[in-house]
């Protein structure tokens, strides 16, 4: 009797640590694979486990800037179950230019250092996938994308390799303490009285201006740019310089520049006015890629999963972005919004849009404001 109590007992604790052995198991599922079923589940957990095995992501950013990376970071963690020492991250945030001139050297080099890239330059992220310097990943998340964000006939996009998951809008903004009048249409920061008061996005020496202005160009005529000139404009390359001057007056419209820095201005209580013009208004689109070599590619596939997920994208609307990602709603009445809702958005095929067209939209700009002739 002895010993079948001592075996009943044995027993009973056995299956007490099965249970809370196993119910530690589920616990420490992450987040992502408990939502997951089936071979799609199986596919995202061969990926985590990879991604473990690789320890690091590497790439490089034209907007993720600290702050934001900080937020994402902490996201992705949770949702995938990595600790710091699990996986390192480690986005380098800075210019389009930078990024281009060390991924092109990476290519002619073919020493692949680089991940994944994150940049507006919608003809170079073209011309990777012309070289075959990118990777095609299907990321399962682009089917819950607007058609601004995928469809390459209205979107800078480029399926299965990119798509735009977020916008950089170029229209106008002013600062209402040294401005009289209100601004509404483009033509307004024509009138006599705006002359010297004007800073304007250096198309000159950025890409991503060159794209602004190549769809406000359609918008408006020769003419504009022609008055524009005249108004003795400031041209400035820093998006945050050009905020900067609007906020002390001693430039306070800013034409064709990133209302992102405008935006997270005023939430330190700028009084900016952001200008969405009726006649329409260029967006930038930003779009991550995973180059073709990536030395993590697990950790690479991972992260564009969690880049376009509700989750990530939700920190991108929040932080100051338009997003392309459907049934997502801004907290803020006006800016960022998603890019659906932004009133004056106005779509192009980028495919249709080559070097000499961005060649000759900066040699113009370049005669006709900053040199005004």
């Amino acid at each position: 009797m002895l010993g079948k109590i001592r075996f009943a007992v044995f027993i009973g604790f056995a299956v007490s640590f099965i249970c809370i052995v196993w119910g530690l198991g589920s616990a420490a599922e992450p987040p992502v694979l408990a939502r997951l079923s089936g071979a799609e589940k199986e596919r995202v957990a061969k990926l985590i486990e990879g991604a473990k095995k690789e320890g690091e992501l590497i790439g490089y950013s034209g907007a993720l800037r600290p702050d934001v990376q900080s937020g994402l970071f902490s996201k992705f963690r949770e949702e995938y179950g990595f600790s710091e020492a699990d996986l390192r991250l480690k986005i380098i945030s800075t210019r389009s230019a930078t990024i281009a001139a060390r991924i092109n050297e990476e290519l002619r080099a073919k020493v692949f250092k680089t991940d994944v890239i994150h940049d507006s330059i919608i003809n170079w992220f073209n011309d990777l996938v012309a070289k075959g310097a990118l990777m095609p990943y299907n990321c399962p998340e682009y089917k819950n994308f607007s058609p601004l964000s995928v469809n390459p006939e209205v979107a800078p996009a480029n399926p299965p390799y990119f798509i735009s998951s977020q916008f950089s809008i170029y229209a106008i903004l002013y600062n209402p303490k040294y401005v009289k009048g209100e601004i509404i249409h483009w033509k307004d920061v024509l009138r006599p009285e705006y002359k010297g008061k004007i800073s304007c996005g250096d198309l000159s020496k950025s890409p991503s201006y060159i794209d602004g202005c190549l769809v406000i160009r359609k918008i408006l005529d020769t003419s504009f740019f022609r008055e524009l000139g005249k108004q003795d404009p400031f041209v400035l390359v820093s998006a945050s310089d050009l905020v900067n001057k609007a906020i002390t007056g001693e430039y306070p419209i800013v034409v064709i520049s990133s209302q992102g820095p405008a935006f997270r201005a005023n939430l330190k209580g700028a009084g900016l006015k952001l200008v969405f013009p009726p006649e329409g208004c260029a967006a930038g689109g930003y779009t991550m890629a995973v180059l073709a070599n990536p030395p993590h590619p697990n950790a690479s596939k991972l992260f564009m999963d969690f880049y376009h997920s509700e989750s990530a994208q939700k920190i991108m609307l929040e932080s100051g972005f338009p997003i392309g990602r459907l049934g997502l709603k801004s907290k803020y009445p006006e800016f960022p919004v998603p890019i659906y809702d932004l009133k004056g958005y106005t779509p192009i095929d980028w495919r249709k849009i080559g070097d000499q067209e961005r060649d000759n939209m900066r040699e113009e700009f370049r005669r006709l404001v900053i040199e005004r002739k």
